[in-house]
């Protein structure tokens, strides 16, 4: 009876250590011994306790910066259910700042920086990453990695053979690492777009770089901003203008956080912040939204202040239509497409000059108003 007590409790026990998060940190060289620059620890984090969503976040750091110190988003997106991986990348120099000193009067230097990165192709001058190091390529070394060396986790359900499966992925980033992921969520179907202090500004035309207003693969809907309105590093103004060249500025003006009810956000996709970071640095305020040693933390020291807000930023579906009653009108918010309406459902004509955010005044809506949006 002692042994079989005995047995139970240690299958107790791995039970236990079972249920909770595994964190594993891990160099881009055992994954891959070609890879022998930028090889700080990847971060990854999956929690068994929680049921799995299938869904991959992929997070990439910002200018210099490496996964261990943005560890507070990966772990509340596996407390939610989500695989994440932090993954360390080629990002010693701002893409900006390279643009500005070697191609400054290329509107497309930026774009075609940041595909360089994300996929080794040759295109600009002034950076050079090569398959092995890139992107994807990491990415996909890693996830190998993960799934051989801990089989049963599921990490070998983002990737098939050699090709990474992006419809089931998440893509995150900060400040550099956030351009990439948008970038990611231009070129590919992902899964969402969860962005950090983003924008591409091209000083020269005084507007953002051309990538950033082209059509992307991943639909609107599924794209997310939050950045700090005292950023020291990029203009707030210039980040206004660049969500709306993202089109995240469809779903409304930003929304400050900590003005709004906590998980609520009214909907919005393009989130900002005015609290101070802590601690309070001058050179704190770009890295305050997700960066560890910056975001503000609740009275126990631990929780991240912006928790709510990543869990919004993570989890929100928007309808492809709202509406949304105001004082004296009805706010209509929808994708791209077409926004027509009807007084019988029979007949449909387009809402003329529609774009989303639309305000209707209430003495102007008829009794009888049905509306619907159409896609290609």
């Amino acid at each position: 009876m002692r042994k079989l007590l005995l047995i139970s409790l240690s299958a107790m026990a791995c039970g236990s250590a079972w249920a909770v998060p595994q964190k594993v940190l891990f160099s881009p060289s055992s994954t891959d011994p070609a890879i022998t620059q930028f090889n700080s620890n990847h971060y990854s984090v999956v929690d068994p306790g929680v049921p799995s969503c299938g869904r991959l976040v992929l997070f990439l750091p910002g200018t210099g910066a490496t996964p261990s110190m943005y560890r507070a988003f990966p772990d509340t997106a596996a407390s939610l259910g989500f695989h994440a991986l932090a993954l360390t990348y080629p990002n010693p120099s701002p893409i900006n700042d390279l643009c500005a000193q070697f191609a400054p009067l290329n509107p497309d230097a930026a774009g075609d920086a940041r595909l360089e990165v994300i996929d080794g192709t040759d295109r600009v001058s002034f950076v050079t990453v090569d398959s092995v190091n890139c992107i994807q390529g990491r990415l996909l070394k890693a996830l190998q990695y993960l799934h051989a060396t801990y089989p049963g986790r599921g990490w070998g359900q983002y990737f098939s053979g050699n090709t990474l499966l992006w419809s089931k992925m998440v893509v995150s980033g900060h400040s550099q690492g956030s351009g990439m992921a948008a970038m990611l969520a231009k070129t590919r179907v992902v899964d969402r777009c969860v962005l950090f202090a983003s924008m591409d500004w091209w000083e020269a035309g005084r507007r953002p770089y051309n990538w950033m207003s082209t059509l992307p693969q991943t639909s609107v809907e599924r794209w997310y901003l939050l950045a700090h309105e005292r950023d020291q590093f990029l203009d707030f103004g210039e980040m206004q203008v660049c969500a709306g060249a993202l089109d995240l500025s469809r779903y409304g003006a930003f929304l400050r956080v900590e003005a709004a009810v906590p998980g609520n956000y009214l909907r919005r996709h393009f989130l900002s912040t005015n609290l101070d970071p802590s601690p309070v640095q001058a050179d704190s305020y770009h890295g305050c939204p997700v960066v560890d040693a910056a975001t503000p933390k609740l009275a126990d020291g631990v929780t991240p202040v912006f928790e709510p807000v990543w869990k919004y930023m993570l989890l929100n579906e928007t309808l492809p239509i709202s509406l949304e009653p105001q004082a004296n009108s009805v706010r209509i918010v929808f994708s791209p497409g077409v926004l027509e309406q009807s007084e019988d459902f029979l007949g449909w004509s387009p809402v003329p000059s529609a774009a989303s955010p639309l305000t209707v005044p209430l003495d102007g809506l008829q009794p009888r108003r049905f509306y619907r949006l159409t896609q290609p």
